[in-house]
């Protein structure tokens, strides 16, 4: 399997920081008509996502409660992680998914990952299912953006 893999989701992950580092606060968590989610709750899902896929476990448990498929900032209650924080999550998230599976894109998953009809069986598979939820992520934040800046 190739290593551009692990290329993509490097330009991805830059893009995606260079997004927030572009991204206040107050935008963060903005949520304009038509849309059902902000900025901040996809940042914390991408992690959340990223971290189950690839079984790191570096991540508090309840960010599932807060940012797994099907929820959204409406029906938060208590703590929840900053901009700040998720950013930061994500460079140290970036390194690990780097460091520890690069080199092993054609080992199997101890156990198949079962997704919308598809199997993912290998690590370059969760890469390049990653690869496409982030884009798409990141795609749909910069929708975000534009129209809460267009407001």
């Amino acid at each position: 399997m190739s290593h551009d893999l692990v290329m993509q989701f490097e330009m991805t992950r830059g893009r995606l920081q260079q997004f927030l580092n572009s991204t206040s606060k107050a935008i963060a968590d903005q949520m304009p008509k038509g849309f059902n989610n902000t900025i901040r709750w996809n940042v914390g899902h991408i992690l959340t996502i990223a971290d189950a896929f690839f079984g790191l476990k570096m991540l508090p448990a309840d960010y599932k409660d807060l940012f797994w498929k099907g929820t959204k900032p409406a029906d938060w209650t208590g703590e929840v992680p900053s901009l700040e924080t998720l950013a930061s999550q994500l460079q140290k998230q970036t390194s690990q998914i780097k460091e520890t599976f690069a080199e092993r894109l054609n080992e199997k998953l101890a156990k198949p990952i079962h997704l919308n009809g598809y199997q993912i069986e290998t690590i370059g598979s969760v890469f390049s299912f990653n690869n496409m939820h982030e884009a798409v992520h990141l795609g749909y934040m910069n929708a975000l953006k534009r129209a809460i800046e267009g407001q």
